[in-house]
């Protein structure tokens, strides 16, 4: 089991059933630790799909699909932990724009979502081309919400 995947199946198991609530973090700094954790693997697995598709690494269709899927699966999972109260302040690279735009935040995250399950769908064809145009348009919906919440 690779470094990414055991990370993948210890986040699961931490936000299995109730786990998920927005109640389940006893305090905003674990709320913090949870998005960043989770927004750490979606960084890492679509790195490696980035560097397939770039060229800097030999495309492996298996793994790129894997890789597609638990970002589909990861994408779902940062956002209920913005919610928390005082999960604004500490150590967060989020904007105050996430929580006083919060619409446009939760849909420029459901873009991200989107995106992202269109790829994992796609990147089950073995289509190059639709996987990288569904690549793209995952990086596009990423820098979005990047550009607009994220502080560099």
């Amino acid at each position: 089991m690779t470094r990414c995947s055991m990370l993948l199946a210890a986040l699961l198991v931490s936000t299995s059933g109730s786990a998920i609530a927005e109640g389940a973090f006893n305090s905003a700094n674990d709320a913090i630790a949870y998005r960043q954790h989770a927004f750490g693997l979606i960084k890492e697995n679509f790195g490696d799909m980035y560097a397939m598709v770039k060229g800097k690494k030999e495309m492996d269709a298996d793994a790129f699909q894997r890789r597609a899927q638990h970002l589909a699966l990861l994408s779902q999972i940062p956002f209920e932990a913005f919610k928390v109260p005082g999960s604004n302040q500490g150590d967060t690279e989020a904007l105050a724009s996430v929580w006083s735009d919060s619409a446009k935040f939760a849909q420029i995250a459901k873009e991200f979502q989107d995106a992202s399950a269109n790829l994992a769908k796609v990147s089950t064809n073995g289509d190059a081309k639709a996987i990288k145009q569904a690549f793209g348009a995952t990086g596009k919906a990423c820098k979005s919400c990047h550009d607009q919440f994220k502080q560099d």
